[in-house]
């Protein structure tokens, strides 16, 4: 999964150019869900996908969404059989405030906030690209305004989220939830990644029976060399093939 699923009236804002939607506004990222899930509607169902990163994430999400809607479809009836997830981001989880019960008051999510800020502006997000015009430069302050204009407020189970007011947002948390994932997957990550939102939280998410994964040294790079290619190519096959 590689490129935008962006409407008009996103493509104002300046944001990093690898992303598929604005991660800093809920409505965003459920659009973008809507019309993968449409495309696959009338397209798919396909037998596999493989995402790096925030496309793995996006896969992830669309995964989850789809088991939760409809429960009781069989394996051929989902939007995909089997997943390959390289150096998977944590899937994002947007959902209706009327939709669920809260505690009252704001809370402090200061480590939300700052998990935000690591993953949307780091530094290799944001810095200026060659090749790429001014104007189409990230707008660093205008992503800064985005998330401090979302406020803290908990689930009734104690989790806590951001949101517009609308809408809630917060990652799908493979500690405190069942399998989100029952189809065959492929994590293909590396161990030296300290940050667990880079590989390991998402391979937790998938069935322990049916999970397989591939363990390379460049951290959220993506993995190289002749050798190393040619097993995750085996272990992709593999994986296709018990879907």
């Amino acid at each position: 999964m590689n490129g935008s699923s962006y409407k008009e009236q996103y493509y104002t804002l300046k944001l990093p150019l690898y992303v598929y939607y604005n991660p800093l506004v809920p409505s965003s990222i459920l659009q973008t869900e809507d019309e993968l899930l449409e495309l696959i509607e009338n397209e798919g169902p396909f037998d596999g996908v493989l995402g790096y990163s925030g496309g793995a994430s996006l896969a992830a999400q669309i995964i989850i969404r789809d088991a939760q809607q409809h429960p009781y479809k069989l394996p051929h009836e989902r939007p995909f059989r089997f997943a390959i997830f390289i150096n998977g981001a944590s899937p994002l989880h947007v959902f209706s405030l009327a939709d669920v019960e809260l505690q009252d008051g704001d809370v402090d999510v200061s480590n939300l906030i700052h998990e935000a800020e690591s993953m949307f502006l780091r530094p290799s997000a944001v810095r200026k690209k060659a090749g790429v015009s001014e104007e189409d430069q990230p707008d660093v302050n205008e992503m800064l305004a985005l998330l401090a204009a979302l406020k803290g407020k908990r689930l009734a189970d104690g989790t806590p989220f951001l949101t517009d007011g609308v809408h809630g947002l917060t990652r799908y948390n493979a500690l405190h939830q069942d399998i989100l994932i029952d189809m065959p997957t492929l994590h293909v990550r590396s161990p030296v990644e300290e940050d667990r939102h880079h590989g390991l939280h998402l391979w937790h998410m998938c069935d322990p029976t049916k999970r397989n994964e591939f363990h390379h040294r460049y951290e959220h790079d993506f993995p190289r060399g002749r050798v190393e290619m040619k097993k995750i190519a085996e272990l992709i096959r593999e994986t296709a093939e018990g879907a």
